[in-house]
């Protein structure tokens, strides 16, 4: 079954960070459907975190993981 939020979002955003946008739909949202619009939308925001320093990726994970 679908996992909670609580589950599902913090795997998101790692994979958002560390990942690529097929791990995301073999992954974490792996059970939803997903639009186009919406798919467009997470290939547009994974190429500006792509863009992102790696320290800044870096840091970002260090606070997904002291939150999660």
């Amino acid at each position: 079954g679908a996992g909670s939020a609580h589950e599902i979002v913090p795997s998101f955003l790692q994979t958002l960070l560390e990942g690529s946008v097929e791990h995301l739909y073999t992954g974490p949202i792996s059970q939803y459907k997903v639009d186009d619009l919406t798919r467009a939308a997470l290939t547009a925001l994974k190429e500006c975190i792509d863009e992102l320093s790696p320290e800044h990726v870096k840091a970002l994970v260090n606070l997904l993981v002291m939150i999660s």
